[in-house]
């Protein structure tokens, strides 16, 4: 009876341990596949190429059936830049391609506005043809993403504390329905970017802004996640309102009287 106990004991250790094994090598193929995609795509439609990248979810580790294929594409010459979208034995790949130093002006207008998407994309890409200029690119965006965004001046916090509030009035103004709907968004929204470009941190589009406000701090995205359910679920505005009064409080509160532009 012992006897069968382990040996089934082992037969079942053996099948996880397999299955498990077999998940990871499914996981470095479907890893695998991408990759090979990317570089089979730089050797036919682009050889005479200086450097090439694969950036994005692929990059990443998180790819999923609907993901494409991100490529930043580097040629030598004067300074140019374009982005074009195709299908290609099935994958849909989205070209970043600059020639010359033309990324660093894309650069720095994602530095300006506070969201590094391009940076991050180089920062996190996997060399597919490698290059001085490659290397260059790389260096630059992790040197762009270690310093973060430009602070804000005292003018521009007290700008968005003072739109904040108009929207607060707005949203406690509004019966549940479609305008708090919307309002709510905007409030939330506003109230990320306005927490992250006070603690001089990146903001991001869509899921991005999420993952910055996680990344700050992973309590206050929370919060954040948790304010937006209690409206959707129980028309709970409160929730959003003390989220929004929590954030201002730290830079003064509300603002209205006082407010000037000239």
């Amino acid at each position: 009876m012992h006897l069968v106990l382990i040996n089934a004991s082992v037969l079942l250790y053996a099948h996880y341990t397999d299955t498990g094994y077999s998940r990871q090598m499914e996981m470095r193929d479907f890893m695998q596949k991408p990759i090979e995609a990317a570089k089979r795509f730089i050797k036919t439609a682009h050889p005479d190429c200086d450097g090439a990248v694969l950036a994005g979810s692929c990059a990443r580790g998180e790819a999923t059936a609907t993901s494409d294929l991100d490529i930043i594409i580097l040629y030598e010459g004067e300074n140019r830049a374009y982005r074009k979208s195709v299908y290609v034995d099935g994958w849909p790949i989205e070209m970043f391609v600059y020639t010359g130093d033309a990324y660093l002006d894309f650069f720095s207008s994602d530095a300006m506005r506070g969201i590094p998407s391009l940076p991050r994309m180089a920062s996190e890409a996997i060399i597919l043809k490698e290059s001085t200029a490659v290397h260059k690119m790389q260096a630059e965006a992790n040197r762009i993403l270690a310093e973060g965004p430009l602070p804000w001046s005292e003018q521009i916090i007290d700008h968005h504390r003072y739109m904040i509030t108009n929207l607060i009035d707005d949203f406690l103004d509004k019966e549940d329905g479609g305008e708090a709907y919307f309002l709510a968004n905007s409030i939330v929204h506003d109230l990320a970017v306005f927490m992250l470009r006070t603690k001089k941190h990146w903001i991001g589009a869509g899921k991005w802004m999420f993952r910055e406000l996680h990344d700050l701090d992973p309590e206050l995205a929370s919060q954040f996640e948790q304010s937006l359910a209690a409206f959707y679920r129980r028309h709970d505005k409160q929730a959003i309102v003390h989220l929004a009064d929590k954030c201002l409080e730290l830079f003064g509160g509300r603002f209205f009287e006082g407010y000037y532009v000239g």
